[in-house]
């Protein structure tokens, strides 16, 4: 039984950052071990509210949640509330048995807790779930042009390019913020980064200084288990293909929509944001049914042809592909994002170049033949089974990473095996 200590901004599922610290909370607690969920944003998730689990919540909205846009901007930037409680909480918790696990911290709790988890002397890990550590605007993509931003953090380059969704300014206030962490010390010195993907693993090396050490551990995926037991997906049968996710520029939705007019091919899209109007407008046909329940998202998955991963921007891991390999659905995604590593050519899916619409019409011609569709799917969901990316799994990852920490210090965890895929499909 080891003390684990996890940061995370909300305190309830607000995205997919949320959910895999909480679910990984309740699956540690389950397991012996004490868990302190350090958080800024309420409600609290009835999940976290069990033995085990301590929950210290500040209570305090996140930036964009806060009708107090000063105080927002200047909490966004340091949150003194956050990093004195931090401190408190990791001075009370024991020297030798305690691991804190970084997950979220760029929507309330702000860089004021990296200089915090270092001062402790804690072994501490920092997950990836974005880029905001290593790129003022999370995602190295220069959003106004749809392309990847080669530039480091505060390099001239980076401060002169326009790079964020909404306006320059915001991208000056991502600046100062990022500013404010790299002189209270950076973002990665002293601690251990756990990349979700080997795509992930690549994109971030050159940004790091030597002998950071990063180790793979990948999300978990939840497949309920009357799902798994029903078999591949009947897609020979389907005709649509599928679309899960915001419908934004960096996520590709237009350019599927695109693609599929070329193709002349039905495509469905689940999801809702800003591209919405130019999927319409691209291809009228296309079907836009909203966001739904996850229950009913897999029901979208099982009656899809394929699912479609069509993202410009580096995803770090890219769970929808995911869940669509575990029900039989082939996937066709971007060699630009993370789940391109679970694409096998012509086996369970196909991949295309990045931004290109006649590429993905290639690709979306070719699940016109009925057998060779049910045969990618069969492998999909068979390839997928061996070798799942479960909660248990993802646990037992995160034991071996935790107890090696405690043992031998972060500088041994790069020993701990060295790709993503040792632990998943």
């Amino acid at each position: 039984m080891s003390t684990i200590v996890i940061l995370c901004d909300h305190a309830h599922p607000s995205g997919g950052l949320a959910k895999v610290a909480i679910a990984g909370a309740v699956g540690l607690a389950r397991r012996g071990h004490r868990v302190h969920f350090f958080t800024a944003v309420p409600p609290i998730a009835p999940a976290l509210l069990t033995d085990g689990i301590t929950v210290h919540c500040l209570e305090q909205p996140d930036l964009k949640g806060n009708a107090d846009r000063v105080q927002a901007a200047l909490r966004g930037i340091w949150n003194r509330e956050a990093a004195r409680a931090l401190e408190s909480l990791l001075g009370s918790c024991p020297a030798n048995d305690t691991v804190v696990h970084i997950h979220g911290w760029a929507k309330a709790l702000s860089p004021s807790v990296f200089p915090v988890c270092r001062k402790s002397g804690l072994p501490v890990l920092l997950t990836l779930h974005d880029y905001f550590p290593l790129c003022p605007n999370g995602a190295f993509f220069v959003f106004p042009e749809g392309v990847n931003c080669p530039h480091r953090a505060l390099s001239t380059g980076c401060l002169a390019t326009d790079c964020d969704a909404r306006a320059r300014h915001h991208k000056w206030w991502r600046a100062a913020r990022h500013a404010a962490g790299a002189l209270a010390g950076g973002f990665t010195g002293g601690m251990a980064l756990v990349t979700l993907s080997d795509r992930q693993r690549a994109v971030v090396a050159r940004h790091l200084p030597p002998g950071t050490v990063t180790l793979p551990v990948p999300n978990p995926v939840e497949v309920p288990d009357e799902l798994k037991a029903r078999g591949p997906a009947p897609v020979a049968g389907n005709r649509p293909v599928l679309f899960v996710g915001r419908l934004s520029r960096e996520k590709g939705a237009a350019l599927l929509a695109e693609a599929a007019v070329q193709a002349n091919c039905p495509v469905r899209f689940v999801g809702d944001g800003d591209e919405a109007a130019a999927v319409r407008r691209l291809n009228p046909d296309a079907e836009l049914v909203g966001w739904l329940p996850p229950d009913a998202v897999l029901e979208e998955v099982r009656r899809a042809r394929a699912l479609v991963v069509p993202s410009l921007w580096y995803e770090t891991f890219g769970l929808a592909a995911y869940e669509a390999l575990a029900n039989g659905v082939p996937i066709i995604v971007s060699d630009n994002c993370a789940a391109a590593e679970a694409v096998q050519p012509g086996e369970n899916g196909f991949l295309f170049r990045s931004g290109d619409a006649a590429d993905l019409a290639r690709c979306l011609r070719l699940l016109s033949h009925d057998a060779e569709v049910e045969r990618m799917g069969r492998n999909a969901h068979d390839g997928y089974w061996r070798a799942p990316f479960t909660l248990d799994r993802h646990l037992d990852r995160l034991e071996q990473v935790y107890r090696a920490a405690l043992s031998d210090g972060i500088g041994s965890l790069g020993r701990l095996g060295r790709r993503s895929r040792d632990f998943g499909p």
